[in-house]
This record gives structure tokens, C-alpha cells and sequence, in this order.
């Protein structure tokens, strides 16, 4: 080889150097890009010179870039504190899609609640791609059943179809000298349907319609003339609201007995529905059949609104009769009446309010400003073998799987490939010092290819003036 051949031999060096110097200068701009992967230059000795054909018996002369691979290590996690800014620990892309239903993929984790119509938000990232889940309670799935979750603007109202009581009866009241029951002395059609004096406590409860109106109920405990008993009436405060009519039961819905034993837990429990507001007598009709419901329901009609509701004081009757009781059991005890706890299922319309966190296991909670939630999607990751040959970088922090690629689509979670970090982003893998030391070395690697041109070059002319 000549003088001319160690031109293009170090030509072929300065194209490759500058290529290197080209990857590491997107490493360094991008060292700030949320969940950027850098890139690595390859270079292989390739004779260049074997296209020319002067130059044909040189082999091995030369060098060219090989490859520039991505590396897929992890990035650092970075706390934002948002959210919806979402970080993979481990393996696994998010899968987005655009409006037209592309599939991508990527590990920037920036998402944003945006409007997509008059009713609904969903999850996007600055690009305006969906972000993908399933069900929430899928625990598998592939790309064909994944789609873009939307978020309702308004939750609708849910009437109460279920009260959860623990409340503590006085055994220090006395008992009554005569049989004077609860149902005999409500009279709605009086002033004050139940009159102060003829039961020992109330209780109020609220709960909500079908339309989501707030409204109490109240329930009256008094003692009967046995020792170990109460009598219970569930009523509406407000005996007006009754849509069944009006009689002398208007606004009362249950009456119930209960016994109790000597440690004071429930042992015997009897209920009637009242559903006729003109009469009721519980020696005629006959008592809910516990043995069947479990627990007393009664039918509430609040303006022509009907709703079932179950009432739970902490035991259930089971199908041989006997009592099993919950942690949160009422109970007889010689202390004042209390109410220890109390929970219903029924809310008003609420409005969208915020995302509050997202699961490792990739689970969207939507809040509402009635302080209900609902499980909106379920986030599903992708990974592929050999990332090398599955995807392709195409800019703005996005991967196009190649064709004939096909992702593992697995759920996150602990012990899972990988898992998610709600209110943190995962930086750029690309490492400042290794860059830096990079451009050092190929920044020599250019000086010394140039100079050796620079060399030959000024042989040729000192060949060329002796001629």
C-alpha cells in the first residue's frame, strides 16, 4: 500500500471517529431526557480500499462503524411526587398508542391527565399517546385486549344498600314493668311520631337515596320487660319522605328483637318489615325469614325511590339458625349507649378530582370529590428477548418493535420482571464520566488520523517536487 492508500486508510478513521463522536454527543445532550437509553459505537477493521480497484490485494485496511447499539440498562429513579410520573424498577416497556392505534413503546413514564371528550379524561403523555391497560382485574393480557382507559368526569350516585353497625345496649336500664312495645307507641300520624319517654336511645344514620340526597334514619332501642332483651325500630327522620303513603307506620321501615346472653353477645334475633303504613302488628305478620336473608333487610321508599337495604349489626343468622358474629358485633353491656362503628355504601355524584397513586402491580385509582374511588385500569409492560434485534429507536423517547417481534406482555409487581414507582420518572442511563472519557479518546483518535493524512500528504509533495 501507498502513499495514497494510508490517505484513505485514515480517511476511513476520521469518518469513523466522527461518527463515535456523533453517539456520544447525543449520550451527553440527552444526559437529562427522562428514561433515555444511550447508545454505544462498535467499529470493525473493514478494507474500504477493496472497492477501488487499485487497491484490490489490500484486505483488512481501514475501519467502519460496526454498530451503534442502544443499551437498555436501568436509569437512575428520580422522585417527583406526581402521581401520574411513573418509573420501571427493572425490565419492561409502557405501551402507548396513538389515536390510529400504532403501537409504541417506551420507559418515559411522564403522563398527564388530558380531556379526550366532553365526558371522559385519559391518561396521555406529551405527545398526545394513550397510555394502555386492561381490565383492572385481568391479570393477563396481550396487545389485542389492551386499549386506552378513560376516566369518567362524574361518578354517579349510589343509593345505601348496606349499614354497618356496632353499637353497645345499656344493660343498666330497667327493665320494663309492663309490656310496652316500640311498634305500639309510633304514630305518625301524631306531631312526634315516637315521643321522648317511650324508648331509652337513638341512634341517627345517615345514608343516601338513588339520587344521591343525603338523609337520616333513625334507630330506636328500648328495653322490653325480659331482662336480656331490646326491641329495635328503624325509621326516616323525617316520616314525610315516606312514598308509600300515610297511615300511622309512615316512615318506619323494620321493628326487631334481639336477645342477648350472659356474656352479653347476641344469642336470638326477630324482624318484621313494615310495608304497609296503614297497619302493622308482629303478632299477625309474619318475620323475616333470617335463616334465608342472613341479616334483616328492609325495603326504604323515599318519594317513590325504592332501595333495599341490608342491616348489619355485626352477626348473621346461618341456614341451621345458629349466630356466627363479626369482630364488630353489637353487644348488652352495663355501659351508657354508644356507637362504636358505623359504615354504609352509599355516596353522591362526585367529580373528578385526581389520580392519588398508582400500584406497583400498575392498578388506577380514580378519586372523585365524594370521596369515592374506582378502579379505572390496570397498567400492562411489554418486554422482548433481545432487544437488540426487537426494537427500534425513532426519537422522542419512543421504540418501534420490529417486524416479526412479538412482546411478552406481562402484569408489574414486586416479583415481577419489573414493577412501578408512582411519583418518580427514571432518568437517562447514560453515565457523564465514561462519555467524557470517550471524547477524549476519540478526540485523539481524530488528531492522529488527520495527522498522519497530513503526513502523507506532505510526502506526496515532497515526491512530487523531486520529480
Amino acid at each position: 500500500m501507498g502513499i495514497f492508500g494510508t490517505i484513505y486508510t485514515c480517511y476511513s478513521g476520521v469518518c469513523t471517529t466522527t461518527t463515535g463522536m456523533r453517539v456520544t454527543a447525543d449520550n451527553i445532550a440527552n444526559l437529562n431526557t427522562t428514561g433515555f437509553k444511550g447508545s454505544r459505537y462498535e467499529f470493525a477493521n473493514e478494507s474500504i480500499l477493496a472497492t477501488n480497484e487499485v487497491f484490490m490485494k489490500e484486505k483488512g485496511l481501514g475501519s467502519k462503524v460496526k454498530d451503534i447499539r442502544t443499551l437498555y440498562t436501568q436509569g437512575g429513579i428520580n422522585t417527583t411526587d406526581i402521581p401520574t410520573d411513573l418509573a420501571i424498577s427493572g425490565k419492561g416497556f409502557f405501551i402507548v398508542s396513538d389515536k390510529k392505534g400504532d403501537i409504541f413503546y417506551t420507559r418515559d413514564g411522564q403522563f398527564f391527565v388530558n380531556q379526550v371528550d366532553e365526558n371522559h379524561f385519559a391518561l396521555q403523555n406529551s405527545l398526545g399517546l394513550y397510555l394502555l391497560g386492561a381490565d383492572p382485574t385481568a391479570q393477563t393480557a396481550d396487545l389485542a385486549s389492551l386499549k386506552p382507559y378513560l376516566i369518567p368526569k362524574v361518578m354517579p350516585p349510589k343509593g345505601t344498600d348496606e349499614i354497618n353497625l356496632q353499637v353497645i345496649f345499656d344493660s343498666r336500664k330497667p327493665v320494663e314493668g309492663i309490656d310496652d312495645p316500640l311498634w305500639k307507641n309510633y304514630d305518625a300520624t301524631q306531631e312526634v311520631a315516637l315521643k321522648e319517654g317511650r324508648y331509652d336511645f337513638v341512634w341517627s344514620l345517615p345514608i343516601y337515596d338513588n339520587l344521591g340526597e343525603r338523609r337520616i334514619l333513625q334507630l330506636y332501642a328500648d328495653r322490653t320487660s325480659n331482662s336480656n332483651e331490646y326491641e329495635i325500630l328503624v325509621a326516616l327522620e323525617d316520616p314525610t319522605l315516606d312514598g308509600r303513603g300515610e297511615g300511622p307506620y309512615q316512615g318506619v321501615f323494620l321493628y326487631g328483637i334481639l336477645s342477648f346472653g350472659g356474656n352479653g353477645d347476641i344469642t336470638d334475633a326477630r324482624f318484621w318489615e313494615i310495608t304497609n303504613p296503614s297497619s302493622f302488628d308482629p303478632n299477625i305478620d309474619p318475620p323475616l325469614d333470617l335463616t334465608t336473608l342472613g341479616r334483616p333487610q328492609f325495603n326504604l321508599n323515599i318519594q317513590g325511590n325504592t332501595q333495599t337495604i341490608t342491616l348489619d349489626l355485626g352477626f348473621k343468622v346461618e341456614k341451621d339458625g345458629s349466630i356466627t358474629r363479626a369482630s364488630y358485633a353489637s353487644k348488652l353491656l352495663a355501659n351508657p349507649f354508644v356507637q362504636l362503628y358505623y359504615n354504609q355504601n352509599g355516596y353522591s355524584q362526585g367529580i373528578f378530582d385526581k389520580i392519588e397513586v398508582i400500584t406497583e402491580e400498575g392498578l388506577i385509582k380514580a378519586w372523585y370529590t365524594n370521596g369515592q374511588n374506582i378502579e379505572v385500569a390496570k397498567i400492562f409492560l411489554a418486554d422482548f428477548t433481545g432487544y437488540e434485534d426487537s426494537l427500534i429507536k425513532i426519537g422522542s423517547n419512543l421504540f418501534l418493535a420490529r417486524d416479526g417481534a412479538t412482546p411478552f406482555i406481562f402484569a408489574p409487581g414486586l416479583y415481577e420482571r419489573g414493577r412501578l414507582i408512582s411519583g418518580a420518572l427514571e432518568g437517562s442511563n447514560v453515565d457523564l464520566a465514561t462519555e467524557m472519557i470517550n471524547l477524549i479518546v476519540l478526540q485523539r483518535a481524530f488528531q492522529s488520523n488527520v495527522r498522519t493524512i497530513v503526513t502523507a500528504d506532505q510526502l506526496l509533495e515532497y515526491f512530487f517536487n523531486k520529480v
